[in-house]
């Protein structure tokens, strides 16, 4: 189960990072539309749908390695008093009852959706740039999908942590 883990919450990681990066194109865009707008007066007609293409990308695989260092916001008052065992009895109900079905139900309805707009030649229809929206539902699609990886991930440590045998993050 260790392996297991690492594994994916080294894919978790390291495309964390790699995501993080989209902050760059994100603000050079903005800069650019501000810039382009205001001193020339000529807005493009591209920057926003670049910009929330690139900002929910951000937001989704974010998701998981905020999911993976244990930062999404919980009632801690509550949490906090519980025992090692119970919090990851809680975590273990809430991932396998609740969180992972609808992951699973989400990444199916997504994966759908990408791929019939990739099928379709589907556009955006949000402005004069109309871009392909099939990237951007993959995309999307692959936020899904990496969070659903995490889930499994944290249902394997609660898993561990009930069976006496806590993985901690030394073990990388």
């Amino acid at each position: 189960m260790h392996s297991i883990i690492r594994l994916i919450e080294s894919l978790t990681t390291r495309t964390g990072f790699l995501i993080s990066l989209t902050i760059i194109p994100l603000v050079l865009t903005a800069t650019y539309e501000v810039f382009a707008r205001y001193v020339f007066g000529a807005p493009t007609i591209w920057a926003y749908e670049l910009g929330y293409m690139i900002t929910g990308t951000h937001f989704l695989i974010g998701a998981a390695i905020t999911l993976a260092r244990d930062s999404h916001v919980r009632i801690d008052i509550l949490y906090d008093r519980l025992s090692l065992k119970s919090r990851a009895l809680v975590n273990l109900a809430f991932y396998v009852a609740l969180f992972l079905p609808f992951l699973v139900l989400l990444n199916d309805a997504l994966w759908h959706y990408a791929l019939a707009a990739f099928a379709s030649g589907e556009r955006s229809g949000n402005s004069a740039w109309n871009p392909p929206i099939w990237p951007f539902r993959v995309l999307l699609s692959c936020g899904f999908t990496l969070l659903a990886l995490q889930v499994i991930a944290e249902c394997l440590k609660s898993l561990l942590t009930l069976l006496n045998r806590p993985y901690s993050d030394v073990e990388r």
